[in-house]
């Protein structure tokens, strides 16, 4: 009866609204709330945060580790930057704890469900004492008008888009010559990440090499401003007029509500024909050795850098391709998805366009609204498309010319 007395005080003078733990009793009670940034209104491609605050009474022993369940459609980033520390009174006690902000960033219309957050507590010394979860919260994400969801949707304040080549596309360019067009997007509330991958396009004639893109993100006061670089090379294979294409940026205006386009114009290159000068049977022989020799050395010279920049290309494209692999082996939608972000780049246009549509089951799953299942024979039949993609075409067998060493007889 006492034991019974005693329980029944500690329930009594338990605080309200304070969230039961899985936990020793020497741990303190916990309270954990999540809330939204903005609570509605927001629009795909937007950046939502929810923000999570855990309080401890009386004392935090150590700020607890958080993390967020996957939400399929939802892409969730947690910046490495340190929590917002939090001072309250609730019903006459006085509670201190931490608050921790993820980035939301909808890759579809319609309603979620996000997951209550999962907090581990701890001891002074890092130890595990227990368990807490947050509750459910509900997010609802329109598709502005005009605005296409099916790729990556970028919704800002503030977006600009530059370009630049090297060399000026104005100068002198014959066949065999490159130029590197870099297209530089920035910003305000979105990281690099989130932004969507470049289609380079070029005429018959022109080669286009795209290197993986260089992400960058920069926070000042809460606020993330996000940077993706992407390089392109353009090899011109043979002389005569080349119109490289514009690029376009789509994106939503939150302070007009209206959507803009960022443009990266096209330009024209004038490429020369190489041209063979005639060689005068009347010249000594000895002079034109002297050029053949010459043209040898040149030849095997630019033979050489082009065999090490492919082998140096090859291994990158490798280990990308390794990163595919193994996030289809484990399955996961949105780790498949991150691992072509980074391979796709070093393919070429023909191949790219394949894994587009190899990868259409995996953007339903991502994208679509409803969101489709995704199980975990579809990450394999997907390395296995994906590997086809790869595999160069097998080379038609050599048709013999001259007739078998042992003929049979007949």
């Amino acid at each position: 009866m006492r034991r019974f007395l005693v329980l029944l005080f500690v329930l009594l003078a338990a605080p309200l609204g304070a969230q039961q733990i899985s936990a020793p009793s020497q741990t303190p009670q916990v309270i954990v709330r999540e809330s939204l940034s903005p609570a509605s209104g927001a629009v795909v491609g937007q950046h939502v945060a929810l923000r999570v605050d855990v309080l401890f009474a009386d004392e935090m022993p150590r700020p607890p580790r958080v993390s967020l369940p996957e939400v399929p459609g939802l892409q969730v980033l947690r910046f490495e930057t340190q929590g917002t520390g939090l001072r309250e009174t609730i019903d006459g006690r006085a509670y201190v704890g931490q608050r921790f902000e993820f980035a939301l960033y909808a890759r579809r219309g319609g309603a979620f469900d996000i997951a209550p957050a999962a907090v581990t507590l701890l001891d002074r010394a890092g130890a595990i004492t227990g368990t807490a979860e947050g509750q459910t919260v509900p997010l609802r994400i329109t598709v502005p008008p005009g605005v296409d969801p099916s790729g990556a949707v970028v919704a800002t304040r503030t977006l600009t888009l530059t370009q630049s080549w090297q060399p000026s596309p104005a100068g002198h360019f014959k066949a065999g010559d490159a130029v590197v067009r870099i297209i530089t997007r920035t910003a305000e509330d979105i990281p690099g990440l989130a932004m969507r991958d470049v289609a380079f396009e070029a005429p018959e004639g022109v080669r286009v090499y795209a290197d993986p893109p260089d992400i960058s993100d920069r926070s000042n006061r809460g606020v993330v401003t996000g940077q993706r670089v992407d390089r392109v090379t353009y090899v011109f294979e043979r002389g005569g007029t080349v119109n490289l294409p514009s690029l376009t940026q789509p994106w939503w205006d939150l302070s007009s509500g209206t959507l803009k386009h960022a443009d990266a114009g096209g330009t024209r290159v004038e490429v020369a024909s190489v041209e063979v000068p005639a060689v005068d049977a009347r010249q000594p022989s000895v002079r034109l050795a002297v050029v053949v020799v010459l043209a040898v050395l040149l030849v095997g010279g630019a033979g050489v850098l082009l065999l090490r920049r492919t082998r140096s290309r090859q291994a990158d494209e490798r280990m990308a391709f390794e990163a595919v692999r193994r996030a289809c082996t484990e399955g996961d939608a949105h780790a498949v998805y991150r691992a072509l972000c980074t391979w796709r780049p070093w393919l070429s246009s023909e191949p790219r366009q394949q894994v587009r549509t190899a990868t259409a089951d995996l953007d339903r799953a991502l994208f679509a609204s409803p969101p489709a299942d995704w199980r975990p024979d579809q990450s394999r039949a997907l390395l296995r498309r994906l590997e086809d993609v790869r595999r160069p075409p097998a080379t038609a067998a050599q048709v013999a010319v001259l007739p078998p060493l042992n003929p049979r007889s007949t």
